[in-house]
């Protein structure tokens, strides 16, 4: 009798002490979550707080990158001025407002501590203007037609036609306009005989025919679709024989894909 009631003490005490150690346990959790409430209330006062201090009072703003657009325009957009807490900024609310300037691609903001704040623009660079309906509009290497052109400003760009805004292509990539770019970029940086200031027009109503247009003379020459760059420094030794033969006058069109590795040239009259 006393052995089997001294193991059912034994059992006892062992239950209680396991009883015990939860308790402890779920003690321990409390005093965790409490302290972890109260790091972050502590937190959030010490943030706001510093968030109004002078300490992080800007002092200035430094902006880089505009040419199109203008220091004090840009920092009217972000909504920045002296009064403003480094700390405190919405840096995604700044950077949306900026980027909300059809001539503003992106932009990257720095804090500088204790009080300055860098922003950096980076702008859209056109190379085409294209014509729709609502008039011409700016377009970038991306096909992202951004800013109506108004006089007097720079007009200087291949003009890309036969579009409108109902038939835009969805993707870029791999279309006539992307082409017709890619011809654009070609010429740029490519042969003198065939520079970008030469390219008067684009016109890309047939999708599977690129028609080009050049600024000295009006004859059409037909791209077609596909291998631009092969087509364009083509069409390069072409234009430079007949420059050279003095034939160039005479032209009536061109044919680009007339037949694989061939091109079609059509005169007005006797050469």
């Amino acid at each position: 009798m006393r052995r089997g009631k001294t193991i059912q003490q034994r059992y006892g005490g062992k239950k209680s002490s396991g009883m015990g150690l939860k308790r402890k346990i779920v003690v321990l959790v409390v005093i965790l979550c409490v302290v972890t409430v109260a790091l972050v209330v502590g937190g959030v006062i010490v943030y706001k707080g510093l968030g109004q201090s002078d300490f992080f009072q800007i002092t200035a703003t430094r902006i880089e990158g505009c040419r199109r657009t203008t220091k004090n325009l840009i920092l009217e957009l972000s909504g920045v001025d002296v009064h403003s807490n480094l700390l405190a900024l919405d840096l995604d609310r700044i950077e949306k407002n900026i980027e909300s300037h059809e001539w503003v691609e992106s932009i990257d903001i720095e804090r500088v501590w204790p009080n300055l704040l860098n922003i950096t623009v980076k702008e859209r660079e056109p190379v085409a203007i294209v014509s729709l309906a609502k008039g011409l509009f700016y377009l970038d290497g991306k096909g992202v037609a951004f800013a109506q052109v108004l006089p007097p400003e720079d007009m200087d760009y291949p003009v890309i036609s036969g579009l409108d805004q109902e038939h835009w292509p969805e993707k870029v990539k791999g279309s006539a306009l992307d082409e017709a770019l890619q011809f654009i970029r070609y010429a740029g940086n490519g042969s003198s005989i065939l520079p970008r200031q030469n390219i008067s027009e684009l016109n890309l109503k047939n999708k599977d025919d690129i028609i080009l247009f050049l600024v000295n003379r009006p004859f059409p020459i037909h791209l077609g679709q596909g291998e631009i760059r092969t087509k364009y420094y083509l069409l390069a030794k072409v234009l430079y024989r007949l420059y050279k033969k003095d034939e160039f006058s005479q032209i009536a069109y061109i044919h680009m894909n007339y037949t694989p590795n061939k091109v079609l040239v059509g005169f007005a009259g006797p050469v």
